[in-house]
């Protein structure tokens, strides 16, 4: 809590005296000469005395000792010193409050998705250097020869870029991966070695059987089946909430089946089969193929199959 400062509003002498023999017969009720000749009301008056100067001198800073603690506070490089006084005061208040230590995982995603998109370098990068999601494992060393043995006063930190490159599954590039290890090492917290990574995409092939209703165009009614599943495991846009597949979350058949028979024209899908290997903790889903069969009613068949490039 800030101890406040007076100002005008400071208690004068008299106010300060009228305080005092307020309380006297309260603390000592055989103290009945309140007469100015009484050496205890003398002592309270020159108590009241300095009081009144010492809390009228507290709220006289010189402005010169202002701008010095603001230096203090804003750093050698701190650009208040050519502001107003007021304005100088309001923007390192406003510094202050702003996250700047890589201490908890949140200051670490804080700082990449908010701090770092204002920065010189994300801007030099343009659209390389936009980050759209982030995680982050403490004691773990994701470029170690083991990645998932535990690493003391390590912390790996996974970026997913805001777009992949080439339709491809997105991935960090070199030049974004070293900016960011950049921005972070003045942030982290002493004896912390932080490691930047790109999360790991797992193959991720679906096969299913898929009973078509009568008023479905089966090329069309398959392409948007593949596209439901595309949809569903994609790492920016995908899971159950819309802010992509989860990191580490293995892929559920369940999940595969509503995305398919929510697509328009289709009744129902069998005979599935999902592959995938578990994912590890920074790993995210990548559809990789599809082997769709729709059938009629009348017992024609309708095969499709995709296959990522």
């Amino acid at each position: 809590m800030p101890i406040p400062v007076p100002g005008d509003e400071a208690p004068a002498f008299t106010d300060l005296m009228a305080q005092a023999r307020t309380l006297i017969p309260a603390l000592d009720p055989g103290w009945t000469d309140l007469n100015p000749g009484d050496p205890g009301v003398a002592l309270a008056e020159l108590f009241a005395w300095l009081t009144e100067m010492m809390m009228f001198q507290a709220g006289q800073v010189p402005e010169r000792n202002v701008r010095t603690f603001l230096a203090l506070l804003e750093g050698p490089n701190g650009a208040s010193a050519s502001l107003p006084l007021e304005s100088a005061v309001a923007q390192v208040i406003r510094g202050l409050r702003e996250r700047y230590r890589a201490a908890t995982e949140d200051d670490v995603r804080y700082l990449v998705l908010t701090a770092w998109p204002g920065t010189a370098e994300a801007t030099a990068l343009g659209d390389g250097g936009r980050v759209s999601r982030v995680l982050c494992l403490p004691n773990r060393d994701l470029t170690a020869t083991d990645p998932a043995a535990e690493a003391p006063a390590h912390l790996s930190v996974v970026v997913v870029p805001a777009g992949p490159e080439g339709g491809g599954p997105p991935q960090p590039s070199d030049a974004l991966l070293g900016a960011l290890s950049d921005f972070l090492l003045p942030r982290r917290l002493l004896t912390t070695r932080h490691h930047v990574v790109g999360p790991g995409y797992p193959r991720v092939l679906v096969r299913a059987d898929l009973a078509l209703r009568s008023d479905a165009v089966p090329d069309t009614t398959l392409l948007a089946a593949k596209d439901a599943l595309a949809a569903l495991l994609d790492p920016l846009t995908g899971g159950t909430d819309g802010a992509g597949w989860p990191f580490g979350r293995p892929v559920y058949g369940s999940e595969v089946y509503a995305a398919l028979e929510s697509v328009a024209g289709i009744d129902y899908a069998e005979n599935l089969a999902v592959t995938a290997p578990d994912p590890g903790p920074a790993d995210l889903a990548w559809l990789t193929a599809v082997t769709l069969t729709g059938y009629d009613g009348a017992g024609r068949t309708y095969p499709y199959s995709w296959t990522a490039s």
